[in-house]
């Protein structure tokens, strides 16, 4: 079915097609608007129009599907037909760090300058990428009060971004304009959640603390997880137990090798870099990320304690490479850190992830293509949390695995369970498996 969007008054344009804007893309069509992607990248634009999604999420792509076919959502890799017409103009583009630690805003100053030289009518410009704070007030100046410009963040994660989008906790929106904002609010009235409306400075400031928080539970998960290890305590246990106050909340106390992707240390990094930029105290922020930084390393402490020798030489295998499970993404992936440091230092690499499939990928290891196949080494390291992990039966690899030895650093296995295959256990702030043995010769 063939729709021309720019005859609706609901036609919105999404400038950027990463998991933010398709995920923005296709909620906004399922509340009866039009959407249409534009991005620079042609390649991707084509893909898009053929229904070949840029990212791995359950379900994505028979959305994507759907809407095409209901003439709902297009692709182009022209902005001025992209905007021409549009009642909003969602800027969803890529917003990196820098060495700085800054925000690399130069995708998003490349978006407005183009915009800035068209007629965009009465279309509000709304920023979703994550931004520092101050930056949609310098934006908003540069087409001089004939634009309205709000920032509206997303709060989605990788791999359920079109489930996050249409069950948000809140939707927050701040500009100089009630009645921009108003209007952006009336579109996202489907959704039912509270609306905050607020300055622009406040709302980017809420998205950048709201991953700030949430890495720092993380990070306070880890050092739990930390103590245990040295006192033979179970982090599981006594993280269930704090997290059953409900001023604390269980939601990110679950301990691993640290926090990873493009959002968390992303926007911690940044508001250390504000934070020192105004001369404000940053500790936590800073011991947030420090704690992050070393955790990874524990997986080469914990092998070389478990078999009494260093990683060179040694054959791992490895379960997981994406920075969690449900993506494909391996930016920022700590599973990737914790196996160019074990490289490094001479150890030789089977990895599995049942979604990152890149043939021509630097990573260095040689990529399996089953579990099974990398359990085929001296020790088996778990690195992502993909749950289908857990539903592996430890007795079929069990013999492959000749120390015997399991790692877990997500938590993701039954340890007991690896235990009854023969094998040892070590998750990240659990009971040795020794222990765990003995208490099921117990029961």
């Amino acid at each position: 079915m063939h729709v021309d969007p720019s005859r609706h008054s609901n036609k919105l344009a999404v400038i950027g097609t990463g998991y933010v804007g398709i995920a923005s893309a296709i909620g906004f069509a399922e509340f009866g608007n039009y959407v249409v992607g534009y991005d620079i990248l042609s390649d991707r634009i084509r893909q898009l129009q053929r229904g070949l999604t840029p990212y791995h999420e359950a379900g994505l792509a028979e959305s994507l599907a759907q809407h095409l076919h209901s003439g709902r959502i297009s692709f182009t890799d022209d902005l001025s037909a992209a905007v021409e017409g549009a009642a909003f103009i969602l800027i969803a583009v890529g917003t990196p760090t820098t060495e700085s630690g800054s925000a690399d805003l130069s995708a998003v100053e490349h978006v407005i300058s183009s915009l800035a030289k068209l007629d965009l009518g009465n279309a509000i410009v709304v920023v979703r990428s994550t931004v520092p704070p101050g930056t949609c007030d310098l934006l908003a100046d540069r087409f001089d009060g004939n634009v309205e410009v709000i920032y509206s963040p997303e709060f989605l994660r990788e791999g359920s971004a079109v489930s996050d989008f249409l069950n948000p906790d809140r939707v927050v929106i701040g500009g100089r304009s009630d009645s921009a904002m108003q209007r952006f609010a009336d579109l996202l009235a489907p959704l039912m959640r509270p609306t905050l409306t607020m300055s622009a400075t406040n709302a980017e400031l809420s998205k950048c603390m709201s991953n700030a928080f949430l890495a720092m539970k993380i990070s306070f998960a880890n050092q739990v997880a930390n103590l245990c290890d040295e006192m033979d305590g179970d982090a599981l246990q006594v993280l269930n137990a704090v997290g059953g106050d409900r001023r604390i909340g269980r939601q990110f106390l679950h301990p691993g090798i640290g926090f990873g992707g493009p959002c968390f240390e992303k926007d911690v990094k940044s508001m250390i870099h504000l934070s020192r930029t105004l001369g404000v105290d940053c500790d936590l922020l800073d011991a947030t990320l420090g704690l992050n930084d070393r955790q990874p390393g524990r997986i080469s402490l914990i092998l070389e304690a478990e078999l009494g020798r260093p990683v060179r030489g040694m054959s791992l295998g490895v379960w997981g490479l994406t920075f969690k499970g449900g993506t494909d993404d391996v930016r920022d992936s700590l599973a990737i850190r914790v196996i160019e440091d074990l490289a490094a230092h001479g150890a030789e690499i089977v990895g599995y992830d049942p979604a990152f499939k890149d043939p021509d990928h630097t990573l260095p290891c040689r990529l399996a293509h089953s579990a099974l196949e990398a359990a085929d080494s001296d020790a088996l390291l778990v690195l992502t949390d993909w749950p289908q992990f857990r539903s592996i039966d430890m007795r079929t690899v069990g013999h492959k695995i000749r120390s015997g030895l399991v790692i877990d650093g997500r938590n993701v296995l039954d340890g007991d369970s690896v235990v009854a295959a023969g094998l040892r256990y070590r998750g990240i702030g659990r009971r040795r498996s020794s222990d765990a043995a003995e208490l099921a010769e117990a029961g």
